[in-house]
């Protein structure tokens, strides 16, 4: 629980980050296309209007190359201003034909010439065009910064963020491993008195004097104490279990093992519990699956499925199970028919204490055990239902074949 939310909190500060940052480096990139662009506007303005005499000199200007010509209302074509070196005389004429046929005054052509065209006196057309190629180049190059810049604020920022999720988290942390060593140190005291009470009441059951003696009812009462020690023992136990998978204190020793064989000996144990109980068993499986995990943890969660799958399904109905490998993925299916689980069980089937129905058989916390022994073993589990009369359990394992 604390990974996922270190995960949230990580997520939730990179992502307003980010936008934050795409917003400012977006910004500061238009603001400096629009400065260089009404820069050169102005100067293409400036050069539309300015007087011109035959006797001065056309001085180059480097920093923003400008040609500046005159049209006739008989098309003849007078050179004003030529900072551009490398237009023709063919080109400037074609340049200008290109510029008079445009719709628009003012746009961009060939790619890097930015041109605008107004009319001067009652029938001339003046025309500037301007080689922005500087211009480019430096929004180009500031593209790259800003990109670099981006990439290296996400970096630090997220070191940052997973040493700040660290600490926000660490209370919470503190605050659950306090709960589950409780739970933990509360389970242990309680298996005391608990072992006393079975010890006692089955001594009290098997001896034949004190049965003698004894009149029925006390008897009864006798069994009741038994009965429920023992539901009391094995609630203690699964709190142990979760207490030790969610804190991660239990040491999993994990080894290449056959879970076809491993999944074939739970099936052989319970099928006859299945056929007693008048339903069917249809069983299909890869044989000679390999994984790596801990045979123990690994039988638990196939009993705990197989478990569920006999006590929700219909009478005479069948219990599916397929185990099978694609690819790098071991998939093991348990798959029984009743009544289809709601939205409500999908959301909370896997926690704790968590039961579906109305039974009121078991504590709710199989499942729970299950989901963390799959996660101890970087795998993925999760129910499916058609909303009829089939629901499924998937198990997902890495395949070590």
């Amino acid at each position: 629980m604390i990974k996922k939310l270190r995960k949230q909190i990580i997520a939730t500060i990179m992502t307003v980050f980010c936008i934050l940052l795409f917003i400012i480096l977006v910004s500061t990139y238009f603001s400096t296309k629009q400065t260089l662009e009404g820069s050169c506007w102005d100067k293409l303005e400036s050069a539309i209007y300015k007087t011109y005499s035959n006797r001065s000199p056309l001085i180059q200007d480097t920093s923003l190359p400008i040609l500046v010509v005159t049209v006739d209302y008989k098309n003849n074509i007078k050179l004003l201003v030529n900072d551009i070196d490398y237009l023709s005389t063919e080109d400037i004429n074609s340049l200008v034909h290109e510029v008079l046929t445009s719709k628009s005054k003012s746009s961009v052509i060939d790619g890097n010439l930015r041109f605008l065209r107004k009319s001067i006196g009652i029938s001339d057309i003046r025309i500037a065009i301007a080689d922005i190629q500087t211009e480019q180049a430096l929004l180009k190059k500031q593209l790259w910064q800003l990109i670099i810049i981006a990439v290296i604020s996400i970096v630090t920022f997220g070191i940052l963020s997973i040493i700040l999720s660290d600490k926000l988290t660490k209370p919470v942390h503190n605050t659950i491993l306090a709960q589950k060593d409780f739970v933990a140190n509360a389970s242990h005291k309680l298996k005391t008195p608990l072992t006393v009470i079975l010890s006692n009441t089955e001594m009290l059951l098997n001896t034949k004097d004190s049965a003698d003696k004894t009149d029925s009812s006390s008897i009864q009462r006798l069994n009741f104490i038994h009965s429920e020690s023992l539901r009391m023992k094995e609630l203690i136990e699964q709190l142990l279990m979760l207490a030790k998978l969610d804190s991660s204190t239990l040491p999993v020793h994990k080894e290449k093992l056959d879970f076809s064989f491993l999944v074939c000996n739970s099936v052989l144990t319970y099928e006859p519990f299945i056929y007693d109980l008048g339903k069917k068993l249809d069983f299909n499986y890869t044989e000679n699956i390999i994984v790596l995990g801990n045979a123990e943890s690994l039988r638990q969660v196939i009993d705990i499925l197989l478990d569920n799958a006999i006590k929700y399904s219909m009478p005479e109905s069948t219990i599916k199970i397929t185990l099978t490998a694609q690819k790098r993925n071991v998939l093991l299916s348990v798959e029984s028919y009743g009544t289809p689980f709601s939205t409500d069980d999908m959301k909370r089937i896997f926690q704790k204490f968590y039961r579906i129905g109305t039974d009121s058989s078991g504590y709710g916390l199989g499942l729970s055990i299950a989901q963390s022994i799959v996660e101890e073993h970087s795998g993925r589990i999760w129910a499916e239902t058609d909303g009829i009369s089939t629901n499924k359990f998937i198990v997902m394992l890495d395949c070590d074949n």
